[in-house]
């Protein structure tokens, strides 16, 4: 498999006033395809920033940044917009439902943004919600609505799937449920899929740990036998 991802000297700074934040300090590093990624870090350390300037949310300030061999830096919120809609799925802590929509109606909605969109019905039924395909996000409990997100993420097929701390609103029982789910669409569609969390456990089912620091990779811990969920002592 090929490199998806290639950062070099990733930098991100804010301003506050005449204060210069310094959120990413030179990253480098890359990520194949069909990788199940996981970044630990404490708050405040650029996880969020790096994945939302992979994903094409943020722009970087300095460095290179490449997907596919496609340079990244330098591209307008427009083409950004484009590199998202065609290749990124997300998944964040809270679930950005649409409250005015059935469950599968807010994933025939991501569908409709995809060239080649997975089938929304049987998205429903893999992450455990058949029947409840007709409930709105306020009949539905958070886990629930969180398997909705996922399903809604991965309906668009995208090569590349972020998620924000995904479990991080969820007891470890249904914390554990939606990490089966993000280990099965990464093994069964051979996709990538990197996880943000604070949750050192979950390291255990990456093939790879990215541990940053200060807005740098502290170090990247290669796992030569990723575990499956039931063999982690949560």
């Amino acid at each position: 498999m090929g490199v998806i991802v290639e950062a070099k000297g990733l930098t991100k700074q804010f301003y506050c006033g005449e204060v210069t934040v310094n959120a990413l300090n030179g990253v480098d590093f890359t990520i194949d395809e069909g990788e199940l990624i996981v970044i630990l870090g404490p708050s405040g350390s650029g996880k969020s920033t790096m994945v939302n300037i992979i994903g094409g949310i943020d722009m970087l300030t300095q460095g290179e940044l490449y997907y596919n061999g496609m340079p990244l830096h330098g591209l307008n919120r427009n083409k950004l917009t484009e590199y998202r809609r065609d290749h990124i799925g997300f998944i964040f802590q809270f679930y950005n439902l649409m409250p005015n929509l059935t469950a599968l109606e807010n994933v025939d909605l991501a569908g409709q943004l995809s060239a080649n969109p997975l089938n929304s019905m049987e998205l429903i039924s893999k992450v455990g919600l058949k029947g409840k395909e007709d409930n709105y996000p306020s009949q539905m409990s958070g886990g629930q609505q969180q398997r909705v997100a996922i399903a809604r993420a991965i309906c668009k097929n995208p090569d590349l799937l972020l998620c924000d701390e995904p479990t991080g609103a969820l007891d470890i029982r249904t914390g554990v449920e939606i990490l089966d789910l993000l280990m099965e669409f990464n093994r069964e569609y051979r996709k990538t899929v990197v996880i943000i969390t604070h949750n050192a456990d979950i390291a255990q089912i990456a093939d790879r740990t990215f541990y940053f620091r200060d807005g740098k990779i502290e170090k990247i811990v290669k796992n030569s036998h990723p575990l499956k969920t039931s063999e982690v002592n949560w």
